[in-house]
Parts: structure tokens; C-alpha cells; sequence
């Protein structure tokens, strides 16, 4: 067998796609990345930001079971501003969805929004969008998310880079019986798989295999129900 049919050889995650990229040390950004696989990519990649709130933004974007692919950075786009000159305008992801609609995200601090009239900016790139670039466009800020929704993203994020196809698929069983509320513990305690048992149950919630309050930080504790999905 070749290393390059061994499933088990590490295979470094592809470098983002984004068209801009920022400098690796500067007063105004704070660059970093997000390993992430799509299910329009099937791949790791990086998916990069220039600030905790776009990071927050890309973790909540990769969670919602809905997402086909996500691009950071995407190709500018032009408008004209309020005194009629034309400009261009980078946004921050371009987000596509199962069922074929694009949303372009534009996130920003609130402080920003204000102090920039951003809201005007915005309705004018909105306005002169190119055909086909996207259907909707999205201010994104910090009062946008939930701290607790953000924490639990980034958990199922780093449960994804750990797949265990057995452990998912004896949860989706379990699921498939599920008639009631029960807290998590108690769901996974008949499989006896640890951790590994929590780390798939939180796969499973964003699969919508089951329902959670993810408003709350997901743990052993927390309830769960059948979810809109199951089997």
C-alpha cells in the first residue's frame, strides 16, 4: 500500500482561499485561522480572520447544520457611495447553503458600525451587488451572538477534527429510539464510550439529531430531546 492510499497518513490541511491576506503583525488586525471541513470541500482547510469577532463569526457559521461551503475573503465588490464616487468593498465570508442561497457577511464592531455610518455603506453595496454574488447581505457584530453559542461551536469544531464513525453511528441508534428528554449522561451511559460518547452526542445536536439549548454551555448535564432529523 502506498502512502498515498493509507488513510492513516497525515495529510496537512490545504492553505485558505481567501484574496486577501492580512499582515501576519499589525496595529488594526489580529490574524489567525480555523481548520475547518465543509461538506461542499470534504478537506481541512484554513479558513483565516483578522479578529476574534470574525473568528466568533466563522465558528458559528461552520456549526449551523445548513452551511454547504464557506469562503473567507471573497473577491471585492464595487459601489457607489453616498457622494457618488465608486468604491469597492471586501466582504468578510460569503457563506453558501444547502439549499443554494449565498450570504455575504460584513462583521464589524458595534462601536464601528456607528461611528462609520456602516448601515448607510452597507445599504449601498447591498444596492449595486452583482448579479449572482449573493442573496442576501449580513451585518454581523458582536451584539449579533451569543458568548455561549460561540463556546459550544468551537468545542463541536474541535470534536469534528476527532471523527470516530463508531462512535456516531451507535448514538444515531440510540437517537433513533429516543422518545423523551434525558440529560446527556444518562443517554450515553448504555454505550460506555467515555468521552468519545459526549464528543459524538455534541456531533449529533448539530446534525439536529437532537435538540439542545445551545444557549447554555453544552455538558453531560445538559437535557436533551429528539431532534427534527432523526432517523
Amino acid at each position: 500500500m502506498s502512502k498515498d492510499d493509507d488513510d492513516d497518513f497525515y495529510r496537512p490541511p490545504a492553505p485558505t482561499t481567501a484574496g486577501l491576506m492580512f499582515p501576519a503583525r499589525s496595529k488594526f488586525t489580529v490574524r489567525g485561522f480555523t481548520l475547518a471541513m465543509t461538506p461542499a470541500e470534504r478537506y481541512w482547510r484554513q479558513i483565516i480572520s483578522a479578529s476574534q469577532h470574525e473568528r466568533a463569526t466563522c465558528l458559528l457559521a461552520l456549526a449551523d447544520p445548513n452551511l454547504w461551503n464557506l469562503h473567507d475573503q471573497p473577491r471585492p465588490v464595487s459601489y457607489i457611495d453616498a457622494s457618488g464616487r465608486q468604491r469597492t468593498h471586501r466582504f468578510d465570508y460569503l457563506a453558501e447553503y444547502r439549499d443554494g442561497s449565498r450570504v455575504a457577511m460584513a462583521v464589524k464592531p458595534a462601536e464601528r458600525v456607528e461611528r462609520l455610518n456602516f448601515r448607510s455603506t452597507l445599504a449601498a453595496i447591498r444596492r449595486d451587488l452583482p448579479k449572482g454574488f449573493a442573496d442576501k447581505v449580513c451585518l454581523i457584530t458582536e451584539r449579533s451572538r451569543h458568548p455561549k453559542k460561540v463556546q459550544n461551536a468551537e468545542l463541536l469544531n474541535f470534536f469534528r477534527r476527532c471523527p470516530d464513525e463508531e462512535a456516531d453511528f451507535l448514538v444515531a441508534e440510540l437517537v433513533a429510539g429516543l422518545t423523551d428528554e434525558l440529560s446527556i449522561s444518562d443517554l450515553i451511559k448504555p454505550l460506555d464510550l467515555g468521552a468519545r460518547g459526549f464528543r459524538a452526542i455534541l456531533r449529533a445536536i448539530y446534525a439536529e439529531l437532537l435538540q439542545a439549548n445551545t444557549r447554555e454551555l453544552i455538558s453531560i448535564n445538559t437535557i436533551v430531546a429528539p431532534g427534527k432529523d432523526r432517523p
